[in-house]
């Protein structure tokens, strides 16, 4: 506003720019004000959202515990589902699934179990959880002599942290299979793998039952 001579006249002028502005001033005002308390309701509901996972996923563990009891078998496959379907969003339903699976396992339904860990892969972005759910599933692959498809696992693992794990993994599929000198290389490239003082003494055991005559 320009300078005015009397108070009358700045009054006069304020009322006429109050007319002109003030509800887009009010309107800008309120946004910020409901922008600012909107975000600090998402934070707390994120939060919030979070906590709830925790503590389900906290549950699932005490009941996991011992798996031999009913109930807790009942319980880990309740919070397992409901995490996935309700907290999919979080880390909690991929640790859950990973579980559920060693549940399954221990009771023989090694088909469900494979389910339960591809759901891990195809959840999680974090690259050592798709290792470990891929070698898993390799290993139950094994279990049900579908050697193809163990060695194709195993082989999708590209994580520089799990090549022992895999390498070795890969040697028991292959021995498995009857091929005794590929078996033999795997098992040569997971003890190379191995860092520092490491040992690995099964490994030992598998290659120098595979030793060249």
């Amino acid at each position: 506003m320009s300078e005015l001579k009397t108070e009358e006249e700045q009054i006069e002028a304020f009322k006429t720019w109050w007319k002109k502005n003030g509800t887009s001033l009010v309107l800008a005002v309120s946004i910020g004000v409901a922008g600012y308390f909107g975000t600090q309701a998402w934070t707390q509901s994120q939060e919030n959202h979070v906590n709830e996972a925790s503590a389900l996923y906290q549950n699932m563990m005490d009941a996991a515990v011992d798996l031999s009891v009913e109930s807790n078998q009942k319980t880990v496959a309740f919070i397992a589902n409901q995490l996935t379907d309700d907290y999919s969003d979080t880390g909690y339903a991929a640790f859950s699934q990973l579980i559920l699976a060693r549940l399954e396992v221990e009771k023989g339904e090694f088909d469900k179990a494979i389910d339960s860990l591809k759901q891990v892969q195809e959840n999680t972005e974090d690259a050592s959880l798709k290792a470990i759910s891929g070698l898993r599933i390799a290993r139950l692959l094994l279990e049900k002599q579908d050697f193809d498809a163990a060695l194709a696992q195993v082989n999708a693992v590209t994580s520089s942290e799990f090549t022992v794990q895999k390498q070795e993994l890969k040697g028991d599929i292959l021995l498995a299979s009857g091929k005794k000198d590929e078996a033999r290389d795997a098992y040569e490239s997971a003890n190379n793998a191995l860092t520092g003082s490491t040992s690995h003494p099964l490994l030992n055991i598998k290659l120098q039952d595979l030793v060249k005559s």
